[in-house]
């Protein structure tokens, strides 16, 4: 997390496994109980007593996590933006071999698209088109309706964790958990990386300045900069969005900057994702500066596009393949309370290539 302290405080859900403990029994046989099941083999007297702590507790069953298990329609939704990234491309890979493994299919839509057609939307959304969801976090646009959808249908968000835009997450029914990989570790080893190098002014491109993935990106910047006794210069800061025109336009912006400062620039930039790289290394060229010579780049997120680009992209790979994996077990899993599971393991991986080189 970044720290920031905004946004509104979530009163912690009451868990089935609260009630279970309280209770004195199972888990399954307070799910079992509390769900009606005919299955429930337990003495009367039990059967009362976990229905007077869930009671007392203020427990509110999933009732979408329920629908899920009653039944299905076999199919599991992946919403992201963009779908002609490669970035999404281990993610969906995890994410469909999980679900193949429980017999459910994995179908894919667009947030950029859904959010543009209202129609779409409620149709995907609320028209049991799917047994659960799930979504890409981490932009304010969409994560102001994944309230909305968590109500409608077993939701699990990835790519970051739960944000102050997230309207309704948590309160009355519904239930949201966050599946993300380590951020701040990814952008802190980018940083060491450009550090040992010898450069010691570093600046960063990326995408919108307060979306909890652009956060914890800088969080692990400023860390690995402060660690070293320097620190992250406002004007070597440009954010946009996660495409490569917004890496075009961010370097643009730097440039003109750079015309105007007599302290001088940045010897070396992180840009937020591949894409951005991209932009960035286009820039560079229209803008007389040669990488790494002039520029160093490094980026988050490693694909098969990073080693066929010239120069190649340094990159650092995060755990997106176990992503995918765990956040299609956090949906079936069912739990009835919010839940953040930050994958730390495997370690973010660096991919040095000749976009970046030690400063001259």
């Amino acid at each position: 997390m970044d720290g920031s302290g905004s946004g509104p405080v979530r009163r912690a859900a009451v868990r089935l496994s609260d009630v279970a403990r309280e209770a004195g029994v199972s888990a399954p046989l307070a799910s079992r109980v509390l769900n009606g099941h005919a299955s429930a083999r337990a003495a009367a007297e039990t059967k009362a007593r976990i229905l007077e702590v869930a009671e007392r507790l203020g427990y509110v069953p999933n009732v979408a996590a329920r629908s899920l298990r009653a039944s299905r329609t076999g199919l599991i939704g992946l919403v992201v933006h963009d779908l002609s990234s490669p970035i999404y491309l281990e993610l969906m890979r995890g994410a469909r071999a999980e679900a193949a493994a429980h017999q459910y299919f994995l179908v894919l839509g667009d947030i950029d698209e859904l959010l543009a057609d209202d129609e779409a939307f409620n149709i995907f959304v609320n028209g049991r088109r799917v047994d659960g969801l799930i979504v890409q976090g981490g932009h304010q646009g969409f994560d102001q309706r994944i309230g909305d959808i968590a109500r409608a249908v077993p939701t699990v968000v990835v790519n970051a964790p739960a944000s102050p835009d997230e309207t309704g997450a948590g309160s009355g029914s519904v239930t949201v958990s966050h599946v993300y990989p380590d951020e701040p570790s990814a952008t802190r080893l980018l940083t060491e990386h450009l550090l040992d190098l010898g450069h010691t002014r570093i600046g960063l491109v990326s995408g919108p300045r307060d979306s909890m993935t652009n956060r914890l990106r800088e969080k692990g910047i400023r860390d690995a900069l402060e660690e070293a006794g320097l620190g992250l210069r406002p004007e070597d800061l440009v954010f946009g969005d996660w495409s490569a025109d917004s890496g075009r336009r961010g370097l643009r912006v730097l440039a003109e900057r750079w015309h105007d400062e007599h302290a001088g620039r940045p010897t070396a930039l992180v840009a937020g994702n591949t894409l951005i790289g991209i932009g960035i290394l286009g820039a560079a060229a229209e803008e007389g500066l040669r990488v790494p010579q002039d520029l160093s780049v490094a980026a988050v997120h490693d694909t098969w596009i990073s080693e066929h680009l010239v120069p190649t992209l340094t990159t650092v790979s995060l755990p997106l393949h176990e992503v995918g994996t765990a956040a299609v077990r956090q949906l079936l899993a069912g739990s009835g309370s919010p839940r953040d599971v930050v994958l730390t393991e495997p370690r973010p991986v660096l991919h040095p290539r000749s976009s970046s080189a030690r400063l001259q």
